[in-house]
């Protein structure tokens, strides 16, 4: 019996130790996989209304969740952006404090119009941002997401781009990658950490 307990007290000192090896967060950061992107909005330029390429101001002091996809998606884009409104929905009073954003990366079809009558199908609450190529690239680059037209000369052509939701903080921080899939209840308990 003795032998048990010493034993047993041995192993209780290895777990002891084995948890103080291993750090209190054990997931890895995301976050620092991720350049800064404090200025991500000051270097890249949107069209707005009347076709010009301007800064984009209305993120400020907001939790973002930020989409690249198009208008002329035929799956991922549409259950994405619903996710989003629905999330703005499940949200309630605190729903002011989030911005999700959809990005077109379709530099070729999608114009502010297109992008911000697409958006508002599903809620008008959704920021609606397009831009040219050397834009586009420029972002996706500080995101390190790829998109690709796929056949751009063919009518109906698909563009091959991310389904992830990126969570930014209020101080442009990624913090969250969301998969494609999980189910908007969860996004919002993700985002009402960085409420």
């Amino acid at each position: 019996m003795k032998k048990f307990h010493t034993r047993l007290k041995t192993s209780f000192k290895l777990i002891a130790i084995l948890l103080a090896l291993i750090p209190l967060q054990s997931h890895s950061d995301i976050s620092r996989a991720f350049p800064d992107m404090t200025n991500v909005f000051d270097d890249v330029a949107f069209y707005n209304e009347s076709k010009e390429l301007v800064e984009f101001n209305d993120y400020k002091n907001r939790v973002l969740l930020v989409f690249f996809g198009y208008t002329h998606c035929p799956d991922v884009c549409p259950t994405t952006v619903l996710d989003m409104a629905k999330v703005l929905n499940n949200l309630g009073d605190d729903s002011d404090q989030v911005l999700p954003i959809f990005i077109s990366v379709d530099h070729v079809r999608d114009d502010h119009e297109k992008v911000r009558t697409y958006v508002d199908f599903f809620d008008k609450r959704i920021a609606a941002l397009t831009s040219d190529k050397n834009n586009i690239d420029r972002l996706t680059k500080f995101f390190k997401t790829k998109y690709d037209l796929v056949e751009p000369t063919k009518p109906g052509f698909l563009v091959e781009h991310s389904s992830n939701i990126y969570i930014l903080d209020r101080g442009l921080q990624v913090k969250k990658i969301i998969p494609n899939g999980i189910p908007s209840e969860e996004i919002t308990v993700m985002v009402k950490r960085y409420l």
